[in-house]
């Protein structure tokens, strides 16, 4: 976030086992529209262990633009880049976001489209290795991050390229 207040706090357990406490430094964060509707937010840091980058990615079907929610279901994916290690909660029934709230960054009469997402959340269930074995769980997590609705995911995040249709990334 321009001002600094973007973070990402997050309890992993099983094949990553960490308390991740990612500041607005270092972290890199993008939200942008799914292709298929709702929102989509990645986050990425370096990853201490193999000089790789740890990514979260959290995908909420049911949040539209400025929308402020409790209860929604999530779709988290967790991918180690540099490893080639994917894990996905193949679904959004096992996560929920608590409380997610937006707030408009520039409003009118600029007519940017982007907003700040604060979001807490859940999961009940582990995302497992899309190959091979091994599971991943976020017990809990909650972030402050972008979003911006003037974008388009084109699905580019899980080959570890940019969120936005603009192919830039947002340091957050």
């Amino acid at each position: 976030m321009p001002d600094g207040s973007g973070y990402l706090k997050a309890r992993l357990s099983g094949a990553v086992q960490t308390e991740l406490v990612w500041g607005n430094d270092g972290t890199e964060c993008t939200g942008a529209v799914r292709p298929d509707g709702g929102i989509r937010v990645r986050f990425s840091h370096k990853d201490g262990v193999d000089g790789g980058r740890l990514v979260l990615l959290f995908g909420i079907a049911a949040l539209r633009e400025g929308q402020s929610a409790k209860a929604l279901p999530v779709n988290l994916t967790v991918i180690r880049e540099g490893l080639g290690e994917f894990y996905s909660t193949q679904g959004d029934n096992k996560c929920t976001l608590d409380d997610v709230r937006q707030e408009p960054l520039v409003g009118i009469p600029h007519r940017s489209r982007s907003y700040r997402i604060i979001a807490r959340g859940f999961c009940t269930h582990p995302a497992r290795a899309v190959r091979g074995n091994g599971v991943i769980l976020l017990s809990r997590f909650d972030y402050v991050g972008r979003i911006d609705f003037d974008a388009e995911d084109k699905d580019e995040t899980l080959a570890g390229g940019a969120m936005t249709a603009q192919g830039r990334m947002k340091q957050q």
